[in-house]
């Protein structure tokens, strides 16, 4: 102690000393008169900050040479994933899937999840929309669905302000109505259609009524009253999407018996100038200057869910597994694609599958090199059968950003992927939150007997 003290006073002495027998020696060669500010600075300030500087530096040497602490050992939790976050996945339901009926879309690349695959396997991207232009003036990149009939739409009197968004509704639901109706009538009376409409967070819960008897008057009234039920539910985030999509999983697959059907309805529009000012403000549209923006897009969707099949039915789904990243997927440092490979990869020992059975990985990602970094991270090294330029299809780069839906429409898209193997589905357009869904073909592989019925 005493000699560490000793050898602290003797060293900052002789730093002194040499500093001012130096600047002195200056002062005399050059026949220099020091004013009381230069002898403030050079004989006291300069050692004084010199000798600080010394022990500081030598005090992060220290740091870095000292040994790590032991590294606290690892929670112990229930569920599979992965990087500190549970998944949503609970252990007592993980084999549980249902049989997907149908699904039907309304995107830029068109109504059908085929001409959306072959969309983005051409390489088709949004272009300059004329009808919207960012702050300086030039268009702005958007992904806009043609011949939309908003003005039809407008004719059935729809809520206010509402025609282009209800427009892409109406344009699925014909589809649905058939299905379903077809469905029903080959199923014992008491099967119902349960509907869940998902609404984007900006739509207000006291417009929750209207639109409840607008759908039920102009776009079910082919369907028996006392067969829907019909449950309208706002979804601000991805993660509340899928945890939903998740729920309507499980409750399907609670009463196989029952003949139901579950659909998931929802439909998003980012096209118009209020979204792209908004957007620009906050330095999130896509733009020379900001090419990590995201593009405006829209479309909608409705997907059919059983626990009893038709002679359609080509495709089960399984549940949801989703958690979120420990950090935003653009902050920055390097992007890791660990939490999401975890939670793709921990749903196949569940259908008793390995990544070799998998076909094709669907993303919802969309242009930004941040998703598709974290994408090939994820699965680079136990997918590696897999070609990175044909089989992992990113629906974002055709259809523009289409948040909170994206991971559904992802998941209608990834169901036209299917043949005779599985395929993956991935969502990963917001910042954090990350999902994975497994869809198989028919005859399903041998489930855990908890799916059993």
């Amino acid at each position: 102690m005493l000699a560490s003290a000793l050898t602290l006073i003797g060293t900052t002495l002789f730093a002194l000393l040499l500093v001012w027998a130096l600047v002195l020696g200056w002062w005399q060669a050059n026949d220099h008169t020091p004013s009381s500010t230069e002898m403030l600075l050079y004989l006291g300030a300069l050692p004084l900050s010199m000798i600080g500087g010394y022990w500081l530096l030598r005090g992060f040497i220290d740091h870095l040479k000292a040994p790590a602490e032991a590294a606290a050992p690892p929670r112990a939790v229930a569920d599979d994933p992965l990087a500190g976050a549970p998944s949503t996945v609970s252990s007592d339901t993980h084999g549980e899937s249902v049989y997907l009926l149908d699904s039907f879309i309304c995107t830029p690349a068109g109504d059908d999840a085929a001409q959306l695959l072959s969309a983005v396997a051409e390489g088709k991207r949004p272009a300059p929309d004329a009808a919207l232009s960012d702050d300086d003036g030039f268009p702005v990149f958007a992904a806009r669905v043609d011949e939309l009939d908003v003005a039809a739409v407008a004719e059935l009197d729809p809520p206010p302000g509402r025609s282009r968004w209800l427009a892409l509704i109406v344009r699925v639901l014909p589809g649905v109505v058939d299905r379903v109706r077809e469905c029903l009538a080959a199923r014992t009376t008491a099967a119902r259609f349960h509907l869940l409409w998902l609404l984007p967070p900006a739509v207000p819960v006291a417009e929750f009524s209207d639109l409840r008897t607008w759908l039920l008057s102009q776009c079910l009234d082919g369907l028996a009253p006392e067969r829907i039920d019909l449950v309208l539910q706002s979804a601000a985030t991805e993660a509340e999407v899928m945890a939903h999509l998740d729920g309507v999983v499980v409750s399907a697959s609670q009463r196989p018996d029952d003949g139901d059907i579950h659909g998931v309805l929802a439909a998003g529009t980012a096209i118009d100038a209020a979204t792209v000012t908004a957007w620009s403000a906050r330095g999130m549209l896509f733009s020379a200057t900001s090419p990590n923006g995201m593009m405006p897009g829209e479309g909608a969707l409705c997907l059919l869910l059983s626990a009893s099949p038709d002679d359609d039915t080509q495709v089960r789904i399984s549940r949801v597994n989703g958690a979120a990243r420990d950090k935003a997927v653009d902050a920055h440092g390097r992007i890791s694609g660990t939490l999401l490979g975890a939670l793709a990869t921990a749903l196949l020992p569940r259908h008793q599958l390995v990544p070799a059975d998998i076909c094709a990985i669907v993303s919802d990602a969309d242009h930004r090199a941040s998703r598709a970094s974290e994408l090939f991270d994820a699965f680079g090294d136990d997918f590696a059968a897999l070609d990175p330029a044909a089989d992992y299809p990113c629906i974002g780069t055709v259809c523009g950003s289409l948040a909170p839906f994206g991971g559904l429409l992802a998941v209608a898209a990834a169901s036209a992927s299917v043949t005779d193997r599985p395929a993956l589905c991935i969502t990963q357009q917001h910042p954090t939150a990350r999902a994975a869904v497994l869809l198989f073909p028919l005859p399903p592989p041998a489930d855990c007997p908890a799916e059993a019925s």
